[in-house]
């Protein structure tokens, strides 16, 4: 008892004491404080944004909340929260590869079309989302990856999680994501996906306004570490 007690003190003068600014090597411009949270629901919570049902993280998880006055002072809208015009769902992005370089090209550049190998995955898959008939192409096409939730970042099958841990201290990794706010009607759903996943094929739809990260112990990291291969794509069963 004495030793859990004492992780769970040290646990919060880590996290007490975590500037996400220095860890992830930005400028402190870039986050506000208002949009921090503390998640401590248990299960995660189901919500509506945009139309779109997503699930909220859960305890453990730590949202630092990003300066969205980039995106333009008329656009309030989009991070509305009770269903009024204009309100954009909201998805998560894991990033499972180069976690700190991409974390500093997201912040400086946007969100890109992934180029690289790999990338192939749910493109070519028939859309069944409520957006379907807007779209010219069946198939999904390439774009930004998200999922209405965390846990299907954390959780994936096949050895391919999506969110990878990295280095903190000599006790403490951390695992990172973005929440974001995707423009409702630009949403695809690839059949492949299981209702899992979202495809947005123009970035610019895409608006992170958090980062959230949850603190692993070095057994947990090293445990799921071993476990995934990070060079290896998302690999979902197409589902007829």
């Amino acid at each position: 008892m004495a030793t859990n007690n004492w992780v769970e003190n040290d646990l919060e003068r880590v996290i007490q004491s975590f500037n996400p600014a220095n860890f992830f090597g930005l400028p402190s411009y870039l986050f506000d404080k208002k949009g921090d949270l503390r998640y401590c629901n248990e299960e995660p919570i189901k919500l509506i944004r945009g139309k779109w049902d997503y699930y909220t993280p859960f305890r453990g998880w730590i949202r630092y909340g990003l300066n969205i006055d980039k995106f333009g002072s008329s656009g309030a809208h989009w991070l509305a929260c009770d269903g009024a015009a204009g309100e954009w769902a909201v998805g998560f992005h894991g990033i499972r590869r180069d976690v700190l370089e991409v974390m500093k090209s997201i912040a400086f550049e946007g969100f890109k079309v992934f180029q690289g190998s790999h990338s192939e995955w749910g493109t070519t898959s028939v859309d069944i989302g409520q957006n379907a008939s807007i779209f010219n192409q069946k198939t999904c096409g390439k774009g930004v990856f998200l999922t209405p939730k965390i846990k299907h970042l954390t959780e994936n099958i096949e050895h391919c999680r999506l969110t990878k841990p990295i280095q903190y201290n000599k006790s403490y990794y951390v695992e990172t994501a973005l929440q974001c706010r995707i423009h409702p009607k630009k949403i695809r759903v690839p059949e492949c996906s299981k209702n899992e996943y979202y495809v947005v094929n123009d970035p610019t739809y895409v608006r992170p306004y958090g980062i959230l990260i949850h603190f692993l112990t070095e057994v947990q990291a090293k445990s799921i570490l071993d476990d995934n291969n990070f060079n290896l794509a998302p690999a979902i069963p197409f589902v007829k």
